[in-house]
């Protein structure tokens, strides 16, 4: 089986960026070639052989003309993977930039298609599943998303222009549409894009974290929250600062180590000013690698605040594979990740007070840290594995190709049965 891959994404790559070379390169391991093709302001230093970037301009005037009117560059570059790659089955992953041109090609190609839906943007205009005061929205509201007071502002009419040429051209292509959490495998089946799979996602864990535990924080370092991820707003930054404000009145010496950038920074670092925990709160930067490990083995617990809709959120995996306990909102698909009391906590949508207990919870019991830390440990490394999802992933491209994924929604472990791959 050969898999032409179709990633529209604009910004800073991300966790769903990740996944998608990474699968690639487990897929051409196991036999059967992959392509991706990219559309991104964003051209990584290191593009492999089997990628392919084509440029989108940045957001603004002429972003949005390229995205409405489509480009016949991105036409040729489409049509020459095809020619070039001859794929059995295209996946799109993302529906972003340049999208009209996407609309338009995949309307015309013969080829079966299926598509990961990597966030909610299908049924919510900002991705975001949540209305002000933090009240969890069903979405599919679309035109009237403007009166429910979320913020959509000028963009609404750009995101349902959006949203029209994708029910419009391509929807009625999709044989199925994977999702990582079961909570977003609901959403799509309820606003009618079906069949939708719930395909569980798995993080990239180096083989000699997989192998052996790495060493947990010394004693003697202080109690210390991490937080690892893109820097902005909606990932919970403004409830984190507050809940360490409230967890020096328990915990004197409590320490908040920030590992990630992103527009968001400026705002965080002066708010953690205005509480007066500036001292407190540590902002390291981007950590890949070697570096990320080293910060890892400086932290007691992670944090996943997210005040909006979070899908299968890898930071989850990776700190659980790890051995270190999470606390999470309860948005999207956290808690299948973590599950509460196990693997850490889960606690309502940015409420301050609730993360904040606990988070001091754990970091006041050294035992308790532990025993999530295992139970964490081994749920990951069982059940989010590249093993199970290249598995998985298989049996539902050869269900989707042969036309057996009619039933929704469904689980990918339930078409391993009658997978026939090629």
């Amino acid at each position: 089986m050969r898999i032409l891959r179709v990633n529209s994404w604009q910004g800073m790559r991300g966790g769903a960026e990740e996944y998608v070379r990474t699968v690639s390169r487990a897929m051409s391991a196991t036999g059967h070639p992959t392509h991706v093709v990219s559309l991104t302001n964003e051209v990584p230093s290191d593009p492999k052989p089997d990628e392919t970037y084509v440029r989108v301009p940045v957001l603004g005037a002429r972003r949005a003309a390229a995205d409405l009117f489509p480009r016949a560059e991105i036409r040729r570059e489409l049509d020459a993977a095809v020619r070039e790659f001859r794929p059995d089955l295209v996946h799109l992953h993302h529906y972003d930039a340049g999208f009209m041109a996407i609309a338009r090609w995949i309307s015309d190609l013969s080829i079966p298609v299926v598509m990961t839906a990597h966030d909610a943007e299908l049924v919510c205009p900002n991705g975001s599943l949540m209305r002000p005061g933090n009240i969890v929205c069903e979405g599919g509201i679309l035109p009237r998303c403007q009166f429910t007071g979320c913020e959509v502002g000028l963009g609404l009419p750009y995101e349902l222009a959006q949203r029209a040429s994708f029910d419009r051209l391509v929807a009625r292509r999709i044989r199925a549409y994977f999702c990582p959490s079961r909570a977003l495998t609901l959403y799509l089946h309820r606003n009618g894009y079906r069949p939708a799979v719930h395909l569980a996602s798995y993080a990239s864990i180096p083989d000699e974290i997989r192998a052996a535990p790495p060493p947990r924080p010394a004693p003697e370092l202080p109690p210390t929250v991490g937080f690892l991820g893109r820097l902005e707003w909606y990932k919970g930054l403004d409830p984190l600062l507050r809940s360490i404000r409230l967890l020096t009145e328990r915990i004197p010496n409590v320490r908040l180590d920030i590992a990630g950038d992103g527009p968001a920074r400026p705002g965080a670092e002066a708010l953690a000013a205005r509480l007066g925990i500036a001292d407190r709160v540590t902002f390291r930067g981007d950590r890949r690698g070697a570096a990320k490990e080293k910060w890892f083995r400086g932290i007691h617990v992670l944090a996943l605040p997210s005040t909006w809709f979070e899908n299968l959120a890898f930071v989850g995996m990776e700190a659980q594979a790890r051995g270190c306990p999470v606390v999470a909102s309860a948005v999207g698909g956290n808690a299948e990740v973590v599950h509460d009391g196990d693997g850490g906590r889960i606690v309502p949508v940015g409420d301050a007070p609730a993360l904040a207990e606990a988070l001091g919870q754990i970091l006041s019991s050294p035992e308790l840290a532990r025993r999530m830390g295992e139970r964490g440990r081994a749920w990951v490394l069982s059940e989010f594995t590249p093993e199970r999802h290249i598995a998985r992933l298989l049996a539902a491209y050869a269900a989707a190709l042969h036309g057996q994924v009619r039933n929704s929604p469904v689980e990918a472990e339930s078409l391993l049965a009658r997978a026939s791959v090629a």
